[in-house]
């Protein structure tokens, strides 16, 4: 006898086990049992390692640790506990009842199993640079005039937010004044919230009175590519109830280059991003108004890069809308081996392509036009509603 079987996907799971005639009233419960997770926990101590691996086994799956951890003969060990979404919540529940704090690590596994379920649309973020060296565009639209039609050329392609700058960050870029900044920024967020109040603005900047002064000209999202440097960023986008974007980087503009040595890449910049989080809600941020941005391009070698785009979904584990800036990257212009930025369109689009069949947050763009194809494309695929 001759058996048929084929692999489910994930996104498919609800649909398959629907058409098997499952009753439709379990599925969603159901499911957590087919959906598996393999999570990353950062520096337990070997007790706490000893009780997760335990609590684990118990419930049939499994929590990889230090091969030290056993007798304790380490301070602390990394784990990595698999098992399905179902496994996952009872091992939280479970956590609850024991000692050393980890009925915390309980409500973490939990927050991210949620964070795992919700399905999400990636809104479309167009650039609109007002600067005279940017990388790309610098010098097109340092003019009102041609900025507002840039603009409006954008929103009319199907723009979902713009993200307005007048400083150049391009390795190597000189910084602009504060008042030169303000006095391009400021005349376009006031005229597009006047002809389209509900269009959401973004401030690209490094200077609080420049995120000051577009907050009070109507601004919604303050773009802070210095990574928090100055944590008064959060506590004025708190204090207005803005959103803030939390760029990871290193250095600025002169040095961000030279600063590409990691322990470990991901591990090292998730931890990093987590600090400044922290930072921000103790400047009174609301969690719901952070965004995070993992700063490709900035102080990250090519294949670096590469390496975050295959596993950016492994940094939605802090809990935060992510926003990803590809667009005519340096590391897209290698594949083609130009150094024209306009030419990297196509990889532009292979790549906003790949975010958004992973449901990133914000993808920030150049050509919205192209990105907009490519939301369209996606959604006909319908990912999530497929049978």
């Amino acid at each position: 006898m001759q058996f048929l079987s084929k692999i489910v996907l994930k996104k498919f799971i609800n649909k398959e086990i629907s058409s098997i005639g499952f009753d439709e009233n379990y599925i969603v419960e159901a499911s957590k049992k087919h959906l598996f997770l393999s999570i990353k926990i950062f520096n337990l101590t070997s007790p706490q390692a000893n009780i997760l691996k335990q609590t684990a086994l118990s419930l049939g799956c499994d929590c990889a640790v230090n091969k030290n951890v056993v007798n304790c003969a380490i301070e602390q060990s990394d784990c990595i506990l698999s098992g399905s979404i179902k496994q996952i919540e009872q091992i939280a529940k479970k956590l609850y009842k024991q000692p050393f704090s980890l009925s915390k690590l309980g409500d973490n596994l939990l927050n991210l199993v949620e964070v795992e379920k919700k399905p999400k649309k990636s809104k479309i973020v167009g650039i609109l640079n007002l600067t005279h060296d940017s990388f790309s565009d610098g010098g097109e639209f340092l003019a009102l005039d041609k900025a507002m039609n840039h603009a409006v050329d954008m929103i009319e392609l199907g723009v979902d937010i713009i993200d307005i700058g007048a400083q150049s960050t391009r390795p190597g870029a000189d910084l602009v004044s504060v008042s030169f900044e303000i006095e391009k920024i400021i005349p376009i967020v006031v005229a597009l919230k006047t002809a389209y109040p509900n269009l959401e603005l973004s401030v690209d900047t490094m200077t609080l009175a420049c995120a000051q002064a577009s907050i009070e000209a109507g601004c919604d999202i303050i773009n802070d590519v210095s990574f928090l440097k100055n944590p008064e960023f959060a506590r004025i986008c708190a204090k207005n109830d803005k959103k803030l974007v939390i760029m990871h980087s290193r250095g600025d503009t002169k040095t961000m280059d030279s600063l590409c040595q990691y322990q470990s890449l991901v591990d090292d910049i998730y931890k990093e991003l987590d600090t400044k989080i922290k930072t921000a809600l103790e400047f009174g941020l609301d969690k719901k108004n952070i965004i995070i941005d993992i700063g490709f391009g900035f102080s990250k070698t090519i294949e670096q890069n590469f390496t975050l785009l295959s596993r950016i979904n492994e940094f939605k584990s802090l809990g935060c809308p992510i926003l990803a800036g590809v667009s005519r990257k340096r590391f897209l212009q290698d594949v083609i081996n130009t150094k024209e930025p306009k030419d990297a369109d196509i990889q532009t689009l292979l790549a906003t392509s790949y975010l958004i069949q992973n449901e990133i947050d914000y993808i920030r763009v150049h050509n919205v036009d192209l990105t907009n194809q490519a939301t369209k494309f996606n959604q006909r695929l319908n990912l999530n509603s497929i049978l």
